[in-house]
């Protein structure tokens, strides 16, 4: 026998897919564009009937003419900082979670409602002193003057996934932990550092995603050595106009990556963020 179908939710799932169609026109125009010459590119009314060129991306990846460098060397910016600001946010998160999921602790929810409160605080207001303290180190333009700050502003999610992660191991695999014998590194180290595995991979994630679309900080704190790739884009636009074919070519390039991840482990990252909220 058939299901039937319930006319409400036909019509929600019409609904679901239409929203989603017309939120992906702006990623379908852009990679349209990036495969457009110079000229076709520019017309108006766009022209969707035309021959792929891959000339765009050959342009964005070597460095062109008129560009100062090839945003190959500015992606292994992106990513040695994303890389290390991810490190050291999971470095600091996982002591820092394991601290605050203690019941001895009184102080814990205080702290912890603390700490997620500080992920509200603005960056932008951040840049003028940072800005001032880098240049008095002279650490302007080198990769720790972004990825301090990324980590540090990455925290507060990042503690309170691992947090929630925690909190759900049953204590009694630390009380038998205890009794074969283990302390406490050896129980950290052997068993909840296994366990939390997943967590600390969805926090891993979404601090990779959050350090490697930044701009506000990379355009403030960086000039040649140490420029990302969203700070290079703006290359493409010059006093003469918009090379359109090649900054679409860049924006599909720095995308490309976190859509890929995204689609892969998208998941992990909702049940990473799920995970604790219903017992």
């Amino acid at each position: 026998m058939n299901k039937r179908i319930k006319p409400f939710s036909l019509i929600s799932k019409i609904f679901i897919w239409t929203w989603i169609s017309i939120s992906m026109m702006p990623i379908v125009f852009m990679i349209t564009t990036s495969l457009k010459d110079t000229e076709i590119a520019r017309q108006m009314p766009p022209k969707w009937i035309f021959t792929p060129k891959f000339e765009n991306y050959l342009t964005v990846l070597v460095g062109g003419e008129g560009y100062s460098q090839g945003f190959d060397r500015l992606m292994l910016n992106s990513i040695i900082v994303t890389l290390t600001s991810t490190v050291l946010c999971l470095i600091v998160a996982f002591p820092a979670a394991l601290a605050l999921s203690q019941p001895k602790f009184r102080k814990r929810k205080f702290l912890s409602s603390w700490i997620l409160s500080t992920y509200m605080f603005p960056p932008i207001v951040a840049i003028i002193p940072i800005f001032i303290f880098a240049g008095k180190i002279n650490a302007l333009d080198t990769y720790p003057v972004l990825a301090i700050p990324y980590a540090a502003f990455n925290l507060p999610i990042v503690i309170w996934i691992l947090k929630s992660s925690i909190e759900q191991i049953p204590s009694e695999i630390e009380e038998a932990a205890r009794v074969d014998g283990a302390n406490g590194w050896h129980y950290v180290s052997k068993i909840l550092l296994p366990l939390a595995v997943p967590a600390l991979a969805t926090g891993a994630i979404l601090s990779s995603i959050l350090s490697w679309n930044d701009f506000l900080f990379a355009l403030a704190l960086t000039r040649s050595v140490a420029k990302t790739a969203p700070v290079g884009i703006q290359e493409f636009t010059g006093m003469y106009g918009t090379d359109w074919g090649s900054l679409s070519a860049a924006s599909v390039t720095i995308i490309a990556p976190v859509l890929i991840i995204s689609i892969i482990v998208r998941k992990r990252i909702v049940s990473g963020l799920t995970f604790g909220a219903v017992k």
